[in-house]
């Protein structure tokens, strides 16, 4: 009698995973949820529908505090932030020679570099062609011709805007300051399926205003030969799936399904320096395994 009992508990069990897998096949739209974190800490919330498709450009501005040149390049990326909006997602990507800091001088020892911008820096030799330099999207690799001067950043952005956007990119944060916890959800989306192509997700954390000094070369710009009192924007903070992301589109992939990744991150000890949370953003973006080209991109503050 027992083992009868045992055996119609597995048979029910097997028909209740039969009814979940069946439903799961039939519900639409089918979403595919890679989640590397326990959902229970951060519950994976409803994300609007996608009413219309926006094409978004990431510009990453590979710079350092003792560049002299820097100060001009961040006012050109500001500029173009304020000319496009929430169309353009800047980082400021302190990495290279005009990065490296002094341990014992008083002023200069504030280090702003991260161990994935370093090892982006290095990747695309950004750093070996002097600073300031970019790249718009991290298009042309693997020629080199990604690299851009900042002279060459706008037409850089205009012109990729004009691109249709192959997917759409959704962020929502819920932060918590009594956790010290942030809770990052994306959702890529596929307007139409992509075949032959690998696509990761890269998620990383900016800050603004920071308050350190910044050499200067340009009168223009401010005090010469450095300004103490510094303002940096849209630095880098670390990256919060590691420094080349997270898979969510493999080469044989057939479907158009949405794909929802969900994060999570403690401020303490995420970067060596203190963060403030009100001046933090969420960075994510997807691009090419092949190309290394950012096909889309967004942003949204840590606190909404």
């Amino acid at each position: 009698m027992t083992n009868s009992k045992y055996l119609n508990s597995l048979l029910l069990a097997a028909a209740a995973l039969f009814l979940l897998v069946s439903c799961d096949k039939v519900d639409a739209p089918y979403v595919i949820r890679n989640a590397p974190v326990d959902t229970a800490a951060c519950p994976v919330p409803e994300f609007p529908a996608v009413t219309a498709h926006f094409k978004h450009v990431l510009l990453e501005d590979y710079t350092g505090h003792t560049c002299p040149n820097c100060p001009r390049a961040g006012l050109i990326a500001r500029d173009l932030k304020e000319q496009y909006k929430d169309s353009l997602v800047v980082i400021a990507v302190h990495a290279g020679w005009f990065a490296n800091v002094n341990a014992g001088d008083p002023v200069w020892n504030y280090d702003f570099r991260t161990a994935q911008g370093t090892a982006w820096d290095d990747f695309f030799k950004v750093g070996n062609l002097g600073n300031p330099n970019g790249m718009v999207c991290r298009k042309g690799y693997p020629e080199n011709k990604q690299v851009a001067k900042p002279s060459a950043w706008a037409d850089g952005v205009k012109s990729a805007l004009t691109e249709a956007p192959l997917m759409d990119l959704q962020l929502i944060t819920e932060y918590s300051a009594a956790d010290d916890k942030l809770c990052v959800h994306v959702k890529t989306s596929f307007p139409e399926s992509l075949t032959g192509r690998g696509l990761n997700l890269s998620v990383v954390l900016t800050e603004d205003s920071i308050v350190q000094a910044q050499y200067n070369g340009d009168a223009t710009v401010g005090t010469t030969p450095y300004i103490l009192d510094y303002v940096h924007m849209h630095v880098m903070r670390g990256a919060v799936n590691g420094t080349w992301g997270t898979p969510v589109l493999s080469k044989d992939n057939t479907s158009s399904a949405p794909v929802i990744n969900t994060f999570q991150v403690h401020f303490t000890g995420f970067n060596p320096n203190a963060m403030v949370p009100k001046n933090c953003h969420v960075v994510a973006f997807v691009y090419d395994i092949d190309t290394k080209e950012v096909l889309q991109a967004a942003e949204t503050a840590v606190r909404q």
